[in-house]
């Protein structure tokens, strides 16, 4: 059930019959070389959610682009949300949610660069008394179909390309695909090998947001890729939708929080 296109008047059975369970599927407005559309991560990732919520029904909330991905500011197109706002405004959403009944919130992400925002996000909403949980989706597949050509992959790459050229073909430019394969440049390989990260990891070995060989890329590909995961996130609802504990935990958590005491278990 996607949210902007139910109506006003059946809102209220869309949420009964979505057991007061949503997702928000978050991408991005970034370059993804040449040959796909800025909107790549926020399109795949709510027809993901689509896709799933016709097997176990949530409400789907519309594509949103506001996530983290400064890393692309130096290329044309890119949007970058200020953290402070990408933070704010994800809260005022689920807030927003939460008020029309959706009580459980799943956050699927479309975008790498959301792996540190997402779970932050998450972890810290225990700052203040929410009436509901937040979910961060991380799909786990117990077996990839082996159909890749190329072993470098990770961003408008012959996997995401395969994706797109499945979920929305018309928006593939497969005549702009780059004419020869981009290896990382590895300029951050002696900090990485030392376990450092900084702001500059993804520029300094795939600057042009391109990876791998994008040129082997087919629908069938993407459509093989799809279906696993698309499985996945279908169980992650549906263990959503049963999950009693961790509402309970959260509740108990939040009061314990009010008037922190020495648990019982230190007892000696």
């Amino acid at each position: 059930m996607q949210w902007e296109q139910i109506t006003s008047y059946d809102f209220a059975r869309a949420v009964e019959e979505s057991s007061g369970v949503g997702i928000i599927p978050i991408g991005v407005i970034e370059a993804h070389a040449s040959h796909l559309p800025l909107g790549t991560d926020m399109l795949a990732s709510h027809w993901y959610a689509c896709q799933a919520a016709a097997e176990e029904p949530v409400l789907v909330f519309p594509p949103y682009p506001f996530g983290i991905n400064h890393e692309s500011a130096h290329l044309p197109g890119s949007i970058v949300i200020k953290r402070e706002i990408v933070f704010s405004l994800l809260e005022n959403i689920c807030d927003e949610m939460a008020r029309q009944g959706v009580r459980k919130i799943v956050i699927l992400s479309g975008h790498g660069g959301n792996r540190y925002f997402i779970p932050l996000f998450v972890q810290t909403l225990v700052e203040k008394d929410k009436e509901y949980v937040v979910y961060y989706a991380r799909p786990e597949l117990e077996e990839t179909p082996d159909v890749l050509e190329t072993s470098e992959t990770g961003h408008a790459c012959e996997s995401e390309t395969s994706d797109m050229l499945h979920i929305t073909p018309d928006l593939v430019k497969m005549d702009q695909v780059p004419a020869r394969p981009f290896t990382s440049l590895r300029r951050n390989q002696p900090l990485k090998e030392a376990g450092v990260y900084s702001p500059m990891d993804w520029f300094a070995m795939y600057p042009a947001m391109y990876v791998g060989d994008a040129s082997k890329a087919t629908a069938e590909k993407g459509h093989q890729l799809s279906e696993p995961y698309i499985a996945a996130l279908v169980d992650i609802l549906r263990r959503v939708k049963s999950d009693d504990v961790t509402p309970a935990l959260q509740a108990d958590f939040l009061r314990q929080k009010r008037r922190p005491d020495v648990p019982a278990a230190w007892d000696h």
